[in-house]
């Protein structure tokens, strides 16, 4: 079976007010003490399952779940165990239903299995209507363990028991209105496992979409918002948890992807997918200053730093940009923790699960609309580009913006002329991104330098040496740029090619 499952966090009290503030069911009340088991290696984490034994009143039970990465949806297979728990004991996979993927575990022996970690907590529970679906809701507060290492449980789960998902998401979203909770992105598997190893949660990549020409319009925006909603809810743990720079770069990532599709499909689309656009849009630009700061203090800084040693300007104009790092941090924190930015999410996983973004021709073939769009883009790219050599920085400002879109439609359409050619064009493109990137990198350098020292004269002397090294890192990447953007500007678009397996016409 798959469960379908939505978690918030809080602070044990505001946990307790949402979860009696909701109508439904007597609530029951049980203390579940639980075993997760995996090799030493790790091998069932890599593989995204989760084993574990559950205890609760006197009944034990062996369960199996594997993650499906979409944020919502796990499979689970379950079965009881006889008899107490022995000492040392190892539960064997082979016990296991039927329908799990045993096979897929890779244990033919139970004795490769040790305790990882164990959850510890009180829970209760009550089932309620939302709309046209039935759920069950869990206020979990207890603690997870792993050996030395321990940290506090505390979330309200809500799993669908039946009905739509979107009417579920929709009294989540209620709860988040009126409480002071987020949306909790990680199971208790994965806490336990990173509390075990003593690691922090990392930073998390976008997954291709998969679109597909037999797909419509609003069936690849849905697939768009899932791959999107996958990658900004995996790295809100990483940020703030970890303050993870990663985190915050690939949660920009996320929002810019999911904002070029929807302006990808913009003539097609109705208000749901407007105040997504819009609230993405706001989320990025309180985004903004944290990714500035990490890109200069982490990769603009150090080499002026190695080669100035004895400047003690810099040293002043470092720890300016850390406290303003700092400063950016905690407002994107409050972003995350925030009850606007929580409902986006919601409204991104409710277009994920159901659709419903396109209102004008949501049934069009994607092909013919993809290749109408990518050409517009292209075409645009190409006329703020003419004359590439001798641009003005700003100019070629608005080109990086451009290319960016492209290349986030690019990303999107792959699947959809599949070749060589496809692979060869977004090769350059990407190689042509990156280069515009580092010219973007040195400006923002220059920027955030003459402000600091603007309020800080003792900080001057370390901004005009940034400012030169820029100057100077601009200068010597030109050659190469003006060669990439050549090369880019030859390579035919893949979208006006013929498939592979298409003939060319012969006049």
């Amino acid at each position: 079976m798959s469960e379908i499952e939505v978690k918030l966090t809080g602070s044990p009290g505001d946990l307790i007010e949402a979860f009696g503030s909701l109508r439904g069911s007597r609530p029951t009340h049980a203390h579940l003490l639980t075993t997760y088991y995996d090799t030493p290696d790790g091998r069932l984490r890599r593989k995204g399952f989760a084993l574990r034994v559950r205890e609760k009143g006197g009944a034990r039970e062996l369960t199996l779940k594997q993650d499906h990465g979409d944020g919502l949806t796990r499979a689970e297979w379950s079965t009881p165990l006889e008899g107490p728990r022995g000492r040392g004991e190892r539960p064997d996979p082979g016990l296991l239903p039927s329908q799990a993927p045993r096979a897929a575990l890779g244990i033919e022996d139970p004795a490769a299995l040790e305790p990882a970690f164990l959850t510890d907590f009180e829970r209760r529970t009550k089932e309620l209507r939302a709309g046209g679906a039935a759920v069950e809701v869990a206020l979990d507060l207890g603690r997870i363990v792993a050996g030395e290492r321990q940290e506090s449980l505390a979330e309200l789960e809500f799993e669908l028991l039946s009905g739509p998902v979107d009417d579920m998401l929709s009294a989540v979203r209620s709860v988040v209105r009126e409480h002071r909770l987020s949306l909790g992105t990680r199971s208790k598997a994965a806490r336990g496992m990173d509390l075990s190893r003593g690691v922090s949660p990392s930073g998390v990549k976008a997954t291709p979409a998969d679109l597909a020409a037999s797909h419509t319009i609003d069936e690849a925006l849905a697939r768009v918002c899932r791959v999107s909603s996958i990658q900004a809810l995996g790295n809100l743990a990483p940020i703030m948890q970890a303050g993870d720079p990663e985190g915050v770069h690939q949660l920009r990532v996320s929002l810019r992807r999911l904002r070029s599709a929807l302006l990808f499909f913009r003539d097609h689309v109705g208000s749901r997918a407007k105040t997504l656009n819009k609230n993405a849009r706001r989320a990025l630009k309180r985004l903004g200053p944290a990714r500035d700061l990490d890109v200069f203090l982490i990769e603009m800084m150090p080499p002026v730093a190695a080669a100035n040693p004895a400047e003690p300007g810099l040293s002043r104009l470092r720890v300016a940009a850390e406290a303003r790092r700092s400063a950016a941090c905690e407002d994107v924190h409050r972003l995350i923790r925030g009850p606007r930015f929580n409902r986006f999410l919601l409204d991104l996983l409710t277009a994920a699960e159901s659709g419903g973004l396109a209102v004008t021709g949501a049934a069009e073939p994607l092909l013919a609309v993809a290749r109408h769009r990518l050409a517009l883009r292209h075409g645009r790219l190409m006329k703020l580009a003419g004359g590439f050599d001798h641009l003005t920085p700003a100019e070629r400002h608005r080109v990086r913006l451009a290319l960016k879109k492209l290349r986030y439609a690019c990303d999107y359409s792959r699947g959809l002329f599949p070749g060589p050619a496809t692979q060869a064009y977004l090769k350059r493109l990407s190689g042509l991104q990156d280069d515009l990137g580092q010219l973007n990198d040195a400006a923002v350098a220059q920027r955030i330098s003459s402000r600091i020292a603007a309020e800080d004269p003792d900080a001057a002397a370390g901004a005009s040496l940034v400012s030169a090294w820029c100057v100077e890192r601009v200068r010597a990447a030109e050659p190469g740029l003006r060669n990439t953007w050549r090369q880019f500007a030859e390579t035919s678009p893949f979208w006006l090619l013929p498939p592979p397996d298409e003939e060319p016409a012969i006049d």
